[in-house]
């Protein structure tokens, strides 16, 4: 009965072996079969990175987004410099007239400037507003454009992530093989050019 059990053992140890051997050394060919699909080069499941300040330099969208959001800035300081040149100009109008002023001349002249400073800090708050505002909608609709190329070119699903590499960030080696930098910034300018409108 010893015998019987240490000769049974020893065919479930060859077993295990051989299955063993015939898993991991089995054809090559067998990996690159129809279950496990390659594409691009790339295996199902890995990473692919693009460089954000490469995409930031030459994505048309955003150039024609900071433009705008400069021609806003230089409209928003024309403005104020214009309100706050009236204010200075009518402040010193009123510090002229002053010695011959009544007491409630004075203090309607004093009231006028008052206002004219709180119409001026509104002003500029509110232009302020406005252009962060603008600026948040950009960032969004680039983050929106840029996720919506990636979406069409992962659509074969190659990639498990596709990710963004910043200067600073803490991705300290990046395979360059995996790099679709010039994909993105082809890709995106390609949809912009078809999609934005005519100048």
């Amino acid at each position: 009965m010893k015998n019987t059990g240490t000769i049974l053992g020893g065919i479930s140890l060859a077993a295990v072996a051989v299955l063993y051997v015939l898993h991991f050394s089995g054809p090559k060919s067998a990996s690159k079969g129809a279950d496990s699909p390659k594409t691009n080069g790339h295996t199902p499941g890995q990473i692919a990175y693009f460089e954000m300040d490469s995409v930031e330099q030459h994505y048309q969208f955003i150039k024609d987004a900071r433009d705008e959001i400069k021609k806003a800035e230089e409209n928003i300081s024309g403005e104020l410099n214009g309100m706050k040149k009236g204010y200075m100009g009518r402040v010193q109008q009123l510090q002229s007239q002053a010695p011959s002023m009544s007491q409630q001349d004075g203090e309607r002249a004093q009231a006028e400037i008052n206002q004219m400073q709180v119409n001026l800090q509104q002003r500029e708050a509110k232009l302020t507003q406005e252009l962060q505002e603008k600026q948040f909608k950009m960032m969004k609709d680039i983050n929106e454009k840029i996720a919506a190329f990636l979406k069409g070119y992962n659509a074969d699903k190659r990639f498990a992530y596709i990710i963004s590499r910043s200067p600073g960030d803490f991705v300290y080696y990046a395979d360059s093989a995996f790099n679709i930098t010039k994909d993105v910034i082809d890709g995106l300018n390609k949809t912009y050019k078809e999609t934005a409108p005519k100048k």
